[in-house]
């Protein structure tokens, strides 16, 4: 299993925000679309190894987190942002009925949200994957001997906070895919294909 953990700092905790405008009214969810749609889909289909996390921490409510699950995936995913936004728009709304810190409601086949935040989903992913940091100061991608359920974690546009980094210090090891910073999309897309290549599942 692949998984990939994405914290978007001012992406909307609830519906608040128009479908006809993302990038100025939801806090960038249109990135998140082009990180699920480059981290499933293939040419002829979509990957079933590989899991994500949205983690959304922006207005107006407390954090919530977004599952998609690869194996049990029964919606269609499209390579445009609106569909796949209208999917985050429904576990949005069934995330207004959570009561419970540690509690996930299936919205949709494969798809989960919850009330669990950053430090909540690493812990969880510790116990079955190895930890890595995507972060453009780390070591070089290639030199990395990856094993058989690897984890990454990456941030948007503003990158991770100093606390959230310095929660990742020492459970999670710090690699780069190059020397610039990158938009999340491209580095997904680039981390399945050279997954792919190297033969990791």
């Amino acid at each position: 299993m692949r998984i990939f953990i994405v914290k978007a700092n001012e992406a909307h905790t609830a519906y608040d925000f128009s479908l006809k405008d993302l990038p100025g009214t939801s806090g960038r969810i249109n990135l998140l679309c082009r990180f699920l749609n480059s981290a499933f889909l293939l040419s002829h289909g979509i990957r079933k190894n590989v899991r994500v996390w949205l983690l959304l921490y922006g207005p107006p409510k407390p954090s919530k987190s977004i599952r998609f699950e690869g194996p049990g995936l029964r919606v269609r995913l499209n390579p445009d942002e609106l569909s796949t936004a209208k999917l985050i728009v429904k576990a949005l709304k069934a995330g207004e009925r959570l009561r419970e810190p540690s509690k996930e409601l299936e919205v949709l086949p494969g798809i989960y949200v919850s009330n669990l935040t950053f430090e909540d989903v690493i812990r969880r992913t510790l116990k079955g994957s190895e930890l890595y940091y995507l972060h453009e100061e780390g070591g070089p991608i290639g030199k990395v001997d990856f094993g058989k359920n690897v984890a990454f974690v990456l941030g948007d546009h503003k990158g991770l906070s100093r606390e959230d980094e310095a929660f990742l210090d020492g459970i999670a090891e710090r690699v780069s895919v190059g020397p610039k910073s990158y938009l999340a999309s491209h580095v997904v897309s680039f981390m399945n294909i050279t997954l792919d290549s190297l033969g990791v599942p």
